[in-house]
């Protein structure tokens, strides 16, 4: 239940931000991640965050991305495409 409630409230603010009625723009570009990339996070227990979607907003210059943890699916995190290529916080896992 708390997953489709945060599902549900993602549609909801990348909606009210970008105008679309349950569009979603999935970037497929060298740098920018896709649905199912799996990134480390660097610091802390290193736990490892799987790539839900990726949306163009409006308010933001770049992209946004869902990303929800590896064998937890309920705790999700919402990051610029700029934070994923800096590589300070999170690293692409293999």
């Amino acid at each position: 239940m708390a997953h489709s409630l945060a599902t549900g409230l993602w549609h909801k603010v990348t909606n009210s931000f970008n105008g679309r009625s349950g569009s979603e723009q999935t970037f497929t570009e060298n740098n920018t991640p896709a649905v199912g990339d799996r990134y480390s996070q660097t610091a802390r227990d290193g736990s490892v965050w799987v790539v839900q979607n990726v949306v163009s907003v409006a308010s933001s210059r770049y992209p946004l991305v869902r990303l929800t943890r590896e064998n937890h699916p309920d705790l999700m995190k919402i990051v610029s495409v700029s934070t994923l290529a800096d590589q300070g916080e999170f690293r692409r896992a293999h």
